[in-house]
């Protein structure tokens, strides 16, 4: 599901170049949320080396990895699955546990083969369609704040055999305690499913918060996956992150039985591994991030266009609130001006009127707002 002539995703500056007539260096990317301060310098460096391997093959499973991975999470490798970024393992997840024959027919019997919560990254549904499963969707709602409801969540879960959950959630930028998630978790393991939590977004969030809410200290034998990317918080998104899945050894023995091999180029292993040993960066990246998300909060709602939804990592959820212009109007009319901003209209359950803008550095918010000041004197003067 995309909107018309715009893409599914953030981050096409190809599309925008043939769209805006602009060159791509010239667009200031409001629509791709990676970390503003852009990649360590560290990762760069390795990337560059690993480049002059480039005629060996990587390590089938990207192994040394796998383990620098384990050791950061405090997990055991052979609950760990790598990836090129987590979107290929979000389908290679769906074809394990909710894409065989013989599951496409639970639907018949009352039972969904995988369930979003939604409004919530456009890959979940669409890994689920291409694996010829119907998906179904337990939709939060924007004038109750995007808040759970647990035990509805929890009965919803029973009923599929394969939950995604996004937390922080994208694109509502919400964080969801971990005591709301739990009731999920105990029904998807009583009733043999897998509760699918997305935790792609949580580095940027202040350590303590984390600890309230990921579900990374409940994995166990069954009913839990919990996955994630360097992409966003390491800014190596040409380099698909890597992205890692964390789950039940036997799941995770099943899911590496299924992957191709190679699929961690050696440039994103080097820049993965340099990037596991930075954690002052993470620490710079949360402090600017927090300070200059207020600032940009508090300026958009100043503009009078938008009600500005709360966040706790590095992307702001608005909704227009005036009529002088649509979303996608101003989405192109931004775009004529060399700025990128995320129509929200292909998220499920959200529709026309929303748009999702990325935190970027002081001068970069300072362009956004100007921009938006031309736009809506141009509006209003018709």
């Amino acid at each position: 599901m995309k909107r018309e002539n715009f893409p599914a995703h953030g981050g096409n500056l190809e599309w925008a170049s043939e769209r805006y007539g602009l060159a791509a260096e010239e667009f200031i990317d409001f629509s791709s949320n990676v970390n503003p301060l852009g990649p360590p310098p560290r990762a760069l460096e390795a990337a560059r080396a690993a480049v002059n391997e480039a005629a060996r093959y990587p390590e089938p499973n990207a192994a040394k990895l796998k383990s620098a991975l384990a050791r950061h999470l405090a997990l055991r490798e052979e609950s760990l699955v790598l990836g090129n970024g987590s979107s290929e393992l979000i389908h290679l997840l769906v074809r394990c546990v909710a894409g065989s024959p013989g599951r496409r027919g639970e639907a018949a019997r009352g039972r969904s083969g995988v369930t979003v919560v939604a409004p919530a990254f456009g890959e979940y549904e669409r890994a689920a369609r291409i694996a010829g499963v119907e998906p179904a969707f337990y939709q939060l709602l924007p004038h109750q704040g995007f808040s759970l409801r647990p035990a509805s969540l929890a009965e919803e879960a029973a009923r599929s055999r394969l939950t995604f959950l996004c937390n922080p959630a994208s694109p509502t930028g919400r964080l969801y305690p971990r005591e709301e998630l739990t009731p999920a978790l105990e029904a998807c393991r009583e009733a043999g499913g897998v509760l699918a939590v997305d935790e792609s977004f949580m580095a940027f969030v202040p350590p303590g918060e984390v600890e309230e809410a990921t579900m990374l200290g409940l994995l166990g034998e069954k009913g839990l996956v919990v996955f994630s990317t360097l992409t966003k918080a390491f800014a190596l998104a040409g380099l698909r992150g890597p992205g890692w899945l964390a789950g039940p050894v036997d799941l995770v023995s099943r899911l590496e039985e299924a992957a191709v091999p190679w699929r961690v180029n050696v440039a994103a292993q080097a820049a993965a591994l340099a990037s596991l040993e930075e954690e002052a960066y993470l620490e710079e990246t949360r402090a600017a991030v927090a300070a200059w998300r207020e600032e940009l909060a508090d300026r958009l709602l100043d503009t009078g266009l938008f009600e500005v939804f709360p966040s706790r990592v590095n992307f702001l959820l608005l909704r227009l609130s005036r009529g002088e212009i649509g979303a996608g109007e101003l989405v192109d009319a931004l775009g004529k001006r060399g700025i990128l901003v995320r129509d929200c209209a292909d998220f499920r359950g959200l529709g026309s009127g929303y748009l999702r803008v990325a935190v970027r550095r002081p001068e970069e918010n300072r362009r956004l707002l100007k921009a938006l000041e031309e736009v809506a004197r141009e509006a209003s003067l018709g």
